[in-house]
């Protein structure tokens, strides 16, 4: 017995390793302590330290040395007080950008670019600032609150590199322009707000730049400067902003790629019909292409009524089955009367169900696809059971208890986000409601709750590593319902033949009681006002009847809701 009981934990322990070695091998991103965040913060500190020093330096007005290195201090000082700022925030409030390896890369890297141009751009006038375009792609790459936190710094950044000299009136430009700046930012984080497409950046930076020279042009006519010098300083912020728009459009699909973030933008051409993936997805595999596209209405409703990101949702649902492509015929949704599956041993059927997940994010890497929708394909059975052809070796097997429940599991990690949750969860109820036949209310609001319940529990537990709550969990199942009664709802049933309820309808006209003359009381011929026989309208009617009876029979020639789709996507 305790032999069998230490085979058994060495099993299990093997299991266990292979399980992770599995969740690393399918593109979760790694992450990192956040005081390693912090130290590339501060090495990133040190650049702007080197960079605002050599840009005043350059132009500074004093040559007593005593002066440089009270410049240097300042320009130390500025800098680590810029980035303590930051990492203060990020550290409290956006953690996970100091932990994830390529937020903080992005974040990193455009505020040494921002840095650098601002040095080159601000020799020709203080107001003529490369800080937008930071301030732009922060907004689209990380989020529009770590852009409010970039605006602020890169306010006191330019606030430190405009400086020119010392004495009376050395601040009024540096104050102006970091004023500009914040106020300008701000405008144009909040001009991001609705726009998906590539002119985003331009169009945030052109509002954003009106708003930044309206707020430079009040504060120097309130130093008393001249409106020549307001309309020059004026003209060259908006001129610097709108072309930091530009050099953000251009420079966001480099971003998009060396980073690997999913933006709204690249999620929106994804979503292109004309993708060849989605092409050969409703060419070889249209049931499936069918059951995706209910899956992504289902995902994206129920992502907006619990704030997770439902164009990431959406987009995930159009390719989390694709890897289907590899065998189409071996999937429910997408046979015809002969099941592949009635000559094949259980194992076999059930390794080429198990393959999808895994053959999914080959393909979606293999065409450079965001690393977020790779993991939702490959992880959207988690590592969960295909109890139909589990349950069907038990029963063909001599001893069922030989038969390893391991080899009929998924080999996939569990959901770690809402977004991969909510993926789970609609693929399943969606194939689970599918398979009803005639469903009802009642029908499907019982199967909806009775499959998110066996995943969100702990007797298969494949939730338990994502952060959805129980409250989240009762929103997508009202969410899931509504969006399934409106798919699979109850249609009236239709006379099978309208050839034969025609001449009812045309016995019935005859047999109506005709109106009677006027001078002779007995009935005569149905006049209207300008005494013209009506039979044109009798004719007019049944032809609508016949049209309408014409109408209903299509919907039969097309196929209802009894069709053939009576099985689950995945046979399990």
């Amino acid at each position: 017995m305790k032999e069998n009981a230490k085979a058994a934990n060495r099993r299990e322990k093997a299991e266990n390793k292979k399980k992770k070695e599995r969740g690393n091998n399918f593109f979760s991103e790694r992450q990192i302590p956040p005081r390693v965040g912090c130290i590339v913060l501060a090495v990133v500190a040190v650049v702007i330290f080197v960079t605002s020093y050599c840009r005043i330096a350059s132009v500074w007005q004093g040559t007593d040395k005593n002066e440089f290195i009270l410049l240097a201090v300042i320009c130390g000082t500025c800098s680590i007080a810029s980035m303590v700022l930051l990492e203060t925030y990020l550290y409290f409030e956006k953690r996970y950008i100091l932990t994830s390896p390529k937020r903080l890369a992005a974040v990193s890297t455009l505020i040494v670019l921002a840095v650098v141009l601002s040095a080159f751009t601000t020799i020709i006038s203080f107001a003529f600032t490369a800080a937008f375009v930071a301030i732009i792609l922060c907004g689209l790459l990380v989020s529009k609150r770590a852009a409010y936190t970039m605006t602020v710094t890169m306010a006191g950044v330019m606030m430190l590199m405009t400086v020119s000299g010392y004495g009376s009136g050395v601040l009024d430009k540096p104050v102006a322009a970091a004023l500009a700046i914040f106020f300008g930012g701000i405008v144009s984080v909040i001009a991001l707000n609705g726009q998906s497409n590539r002119l985003q950046p331009v169009i945030s930076g052109a509002i954003g730049g009106a708003a930044a020279a309206l707020v430079l042009s009040a504060v120097q006519a309130f130093s008393g400067v001249d409106f020549k010098t307001i309309a020059i300083d004026s003209g060259w912020m908006f001129a610097g902003c709108l072309l930091s728009g530009i050099i953000a459009t251009g420079l966001l699909p480099l971003f998009e790629r060396a980073f690997d973030i999913s933006t709204e933008a690249r999620l929106n051409e994804l979503m292109n019909n004309n993708n060849p993936l989605l092409k050969r997805l409703m060419l070889e595999a249209p049931g499936t292409y069918h059951h995706s596209l209910i899956v992504a209405v289902m995902a994206e409703s129920a992502a907006e009524q619990v704030g997770a990101n439902a164009l990431l949702c959406k987009t995930a649902a159009y390719y989390h089955d694709i890897g289907k492509l590899v065998s189409p015929r071996y999937f429910k949704e997408n046979q015809g009367e002969y099941n592949v599956h009635d000559e094949l041993p259980p194992e076999v059927s059930a390794a080429h169900i198990l393959a999808h997940p895994k053959d999914s994010a080959q393909m979606l890497s293999k065409k450079n696809f965001p690393s977020d929708i790779i993991r939702m394909a490959a992880n959207h059975h988690g590592d969960s059971i295909v109890y139909y052809f589990y349950t069907k070796a038990r029963e063909q097997a001599a001893v069922p208890d030989s038969v390893n429940i391991n080899d009929y599991r998924y080999e996939s990690q569990k959901p770690q986000t809402k977004e991969d949750a909510i993926l789970m969860l609609a693929d399943c109820c969606e194939a689970a409601v599918r398979a009803l036949k005639r469903p009802t209310q009642e029908m499907i609001e019982e199967r909806v709750k009775n499959v998110i319940n066996g995943l969100w529990l702990p007797v298969d537990g494949q939730l338990s590593e994502s952060p959805i709550t129980a409250k989240d969990i009762r929103t997508i199942e009202a969410s899931f319902i509504k969006n399934l009664l409106a798919q699979y709802h109850e249609r009236i049933e239709y006379p099978a033949n309208p050839d034969q309820v025609l001449p009812q309808i045309q016995s019935t006209t005859h047999d109506a009681e005709l109106p009677a003359d006027d001078e002779t009381n007995e009935p005569g011929p149905y006049t209207d006002p300008d005494n013209e026989p009506q039979q044109d309208d009798i004719a007019e009617k049944i032809a609508e009847q016949r049209a309408a009876s014409d109408y209903a029979g299509s919907d039969e020639d097309f196929g209802d809701e009894n069709g053939d789709q009576t099985g689950d996507q995945d046979n399990d």
